[in-house]
């Protein structure tokens, strides 16, 4: 691959240097002005080297340069317009305080026209890693799309924002025919006072690609970060602020509305939040303007079939691609200019690289867009046939089927049955296993693994990866790459399709009994993983399942609530660190009317799992009954791990009723129980629990024995919020023990590994910890104002401190409260229940010397 690079000859000559260097350090070849002989005049020579490159990589700072004799712009502006049909990467050095007019001209023009977009560089060896890194990925894009098409440039990634699931997805193929659209939607964004714009259109116009793309075009405007939440799998608006929550990294632990975590992390920064596919929840929009309005930095572009209604919101309507002209005797080259005929072109020469536009196939490629009416995907999926039908051929197809399936629903929209028909008909055209697998996968929730589909739809492996890869090449499916392993997802339109088709076969039902029977095993096959060293390898696959894991449960809801108890005691521990408690409750609640039916080991699961959750969600009163439900079925318990952390399920509610010492000694049995297997995780579970009981009744030297026994197992399993558990419970032990020298570290790093964690119950608690350092230290108003914090944001959070640790801090409350008074105390209290996580975290990192995150 040849690899053009151009820039001004009176400067740069370093970095000409360091990007050649760069280029050949992949094994492509830069091709430079200035390199070999030059026996034309040098115009030609820049035109004929442009001529034979595949990618233009242009560094620009000061100088514009001369235009030659008779020429209207100079070389470095004729390289940049003759190099639109490659990829582009360009760079611009800064500072640049003698920048030459025509230079600033030709930059300006670039980012208003949107037909390219360019990053910023100090030094040579930062423009080394930006080429090389902007290489690899361009690269990585071409052999994905089969090395066959042209790819656009690869949009740098974000300066700040999230690093996992909410990043903007990397386009593997080219955007075609939104230049325009691309800079309307970004200026639209600049506007004063506009911060929501909702791309609308029917399905499959674009309006995903759209909004991925303006959000790279605008990263370097939002410096807080971008997040990319998509919510086609999401169903229930009560659901999406939990999304974006987890999308943007917020803590979402415990049993409130999401909505103050989500605001808590986006605070006063300049954030973009894209958020894909809102016509399904359209209601959650009352959410979103209070979002924004108190989120002040914080911006939004929605894609949704529909507006939202907000006031704040400016709707930009995505129009289909431009169509050719209709006349019949349109050159090669009027065609070819059409946006429309340039993606189906693009596409077909991804499955057919010998593809071209002539004489003989131009009248029907126009006639093909014409029928399509400009939509994306339904160009995609009709250009994806072109493997094996020549145009004139592929349209009689086209017309035959269209004209076969009439006009629809007379409520769908107009394109929606134009895209309803070419789905139709690119389904029709498969192989019936492949059709078939097409149909099964319509069960899958947030996409599926090649091992499950095969098990859904009762293939061997290697015949489901056969049908797959097939199913990705007619554009119906897309298999993607992540750090667990393959994954394979489809998009919506294209799902809800099939599922309809999915629904009237005779074996729906047999379907999705496999469906819920795989995650079944699946989730149970996780049970000993997940209480083991390297349980967060297997909490990411989880995640990666929640969907499927969560029809699962509904399935067995409906038709077979046998297995659930188990499946509720083995994914507790996923729920309880996923946000998912409330959810799992509800199902438990379902499911405890029965309980009396099911046999005694199925009745001990259910009841600790209502235990559990109820205490997680802060259900006072549920925790209550759950611990009477339970209590009976303890002797009938055989199987000793339930046993144990039955036991741990009493000591963890009765502390509600204020019972610290018994709830001590249940905590006790459970721990010594749990000593004689080998379970670390619910080990360091019970001795967190004893130690924090132990604390709260003075016994300080076993609750000592137990808190390192918790930092020690979490070593042992790796598990950053055990580790953090364990340093703030020793740390607000070595303060009420008066050893203040040792309990700041203990906290300092306690509160460090909260936040790398995300877990607001141990950054809250470790508020609650400064807070007793504070009084500790004689300072009662930093302690009220502490303790306030950490209420404050426990309230906003709905996450009330667990019943065992709420009388250390309830006692500590007390003292600050006698030695100012209640004017004094309330007054502190107030102003740190106000506090933002942010500005709190800030005040005790002040002290120790440490920058706030």
């Amino acid at each position: 691959m040849r690899v053009f690079v151009s820039s001004a000859l009176g400067e740069l000559a370093e970095e000409r240097r360091v990007v050649a260097r760069a280029i050949s350090a992949l094994r492509l070849t830069p091709v430079m002005f200035e390199l070999g002989a030059r026996p034309y005049p040098p115009r030609e020579v820049y035109q004929q080297y442009l001529a034979q490159s595949d990618v233009f990589i242009g560094l620009y700072w000061q100088r514009y340069g001369q235009p030659a004799p008779g020429a209207r712009v100079s070389g470095l502006e004729e390289e940049f317009e003759l190099s639109g049909g490659l990829p582009r990467l360009l760079y611009v050095k800064t500072p640049a305080p003698e920048r030459e007019a025509g230079l600033a001209d030709l930059l300006a023009r670039i980012e208003d026209g949107a037909s390219a977009s360019y990053r910023h560089f100090r030094t040579p060896a930062e423009l080394g890693r930006l080429v090389r890194d902007d290489l690899a990925v361009l690269l990585s894009e071409r052999f994905t799309a089969g090395g066959t098409a042209r790819a656009a440039p690869p949009q740098p990634p974000p300066p700040g924002g999230p690093r996992g699931p909410g990043r903007l997805p990397v386009g593997t193929t080219s955007l075609i025919g939104r230049e325009r659209a691309i800079g309307e939607v970004a200026r639209l964004l600049g506007r004063a006072g506009v911060r929501l714009v909702t791309l609308t259109g029917p399905g499959g116009v674009g309006k995903t690609r759209l909004a991925v793309a303006v959000g790279g075009r605008l990263r370097d405007r939002f410096g807080a970060g971008t997040v990319f939440v998509p919510l086609e799998a999401v169903t229930d608006p009560g659901l999406v602020l939990a999304a974006i929550g987890r999308a943007a990294g917020a803590d979402l632990t415990g049993a409130g509305a999401p909505a103050e975590a989500v605001a808590e992390t986006f605070g006063d920064g300049a954030w973009l939040l894209v958020l894909d596919n809102l016509e399904q929840v359209v209601q959650v929009a009352p959410d979103l303007g209070e979002l924004l309005a108190r989120c002040p930095g914080l911006a939004m572009l929605a894609t949704s079939r529909a507006a939202l209604g907000l006031r704040a919101e400016r709707e930009y309507p995505v129009p289909p691609l431009p169509l050719p002209a209709g006349s019949g005797a349109a050159s090669v080259a009027e065609v070819a200019a059409s946006p429309a005929v340039a993606l189906f072109v693009d596409r077909a020469r991804a499955v057919r690289p010998g593809f071209a536009l002539t004489e003989g196939n131009a009248g029907a490629v126009a006639e093909i867009c014409r029928r399509l009416e400009g939509l994306p995907l339904a160009i995609e999926l009709a250009a994806a046939r072109t493997r094996l039908l020549d145009p004139p051929a592929l349209l009689d197809r086209l017309v035959s089927s269209l004209d076969a399936l009439g006009t629809g629903a007379v409520d769908l929209p107009e394109r929606q049955r134009t895209l309803r028909a070419t789905v139709q008909w690119s389904v029709g055209l498969l192989e019936d296993p492949e059709r078939s697998l097409l149909e099964v996968a319509a069960v899958f929730a947030g996409g599926w693994t090649i091992p499950a589909a095969a098990q859904v739809a009762g293939l061997d492996e290697d015949r489901a990866l056969e049908l797959s890869e097939a199913l990705a090449r007619h554009s119906l499916i897309y298999l993607d790459s992540t750090e667990l392993g393959s994954r394979t997802r489809m998009l919506e339109t294209v799902r809800e399709f099939v599922a309809e088709r999915l629904a009237a076969r005779p074996d729906a039902a047999e379907v999705a009994r496999r469906h819920a029977g795989y995650y079944r095993a699946l989730a149970e096959q996780a049970d000993r993983p997940l209480r083991s060293p390297g349980e967060s390898q297997w909490l990411e696959r989880l995640q990666a399942e929640a969907g499927n894991l969560a029809a699962a449960v509904r399935w067995y809801l409906a038709h077979d609530r046998g297995p659930l108890p188990h499946l509720f005691r083995v994914l507790w521990l996923f729920w309880t660190q996923q946000d998912l408690g409330r959810e799992a409750w509800s199902w438990a609640e379902q499911l405890l009317p029965a309980a009396g039916t099911l046999d005694p080991q199925a009745r001990a699961e259910l009841a600790w799992a209502a235990a559990m959750l109820a205490v997680d969600i802060g259900d006072d009163a549920a925790s209550l009954a759950a611990r009477q439900r339970l209590a009976p079925l303890l002797p009938e318990i055989s199987d000793p791990f339930l046993h144990a952390v039955a036991q741990l399920a009493m000591a963890s509610t009765l502390p509600v009723t204020g019972d610290f010492d018994e709830a001590l000694q249940e905590a006790a049995v459970s721990l010594q129980e749990l000593h004689d297997q080998d379970e670390p995780v619910y080990t360091a579970m019970a001795a967190f629990v004893a130690g924090s009981l132990g604390t709260a009744l003075g016994r300080y030297d076993d609750a000592l024995r137990h808190l390192r026994e918790v930092r020690d197992l979490a070593e042992r399993v790796g598990s950053d919020v055990l580790a953090a558990a364990s340093r703030v419970q020793l740390g607000i032990l070595a303060v009420l023990r008066g050893s203040l020298d040792e309990a700041r570290p203990l906290l300092d790093e306690a509160l460090d590994l909260s936040l790398a964690a995300r877990s607001t119950p141990f950054v809250t608690l470790c508020l609650a910890g400064y807070a007793q350092l504070a009084f500790a230290d004689g300072d009662p108003d930093r302690a009220a104002l502490l303790e306030g914090a950490a209420e404050g944001l426990r309230r906003r959070v709905g996450l009330p401190a667990w019943p065992h640790l709420r009388r250390v801090e309830a006692e500590l409350a007390a003292r600050a409260r006698q030695r100012l008074g209640d004017s004094r105390f309330d007054q502190a209290f107030s102003a740190g229940s106000g506090l933002t996580q942010q500005q709190a975290v800030a005040i005790v990192q002040d002290q120790r010397g440490t920058p706030a995150p």
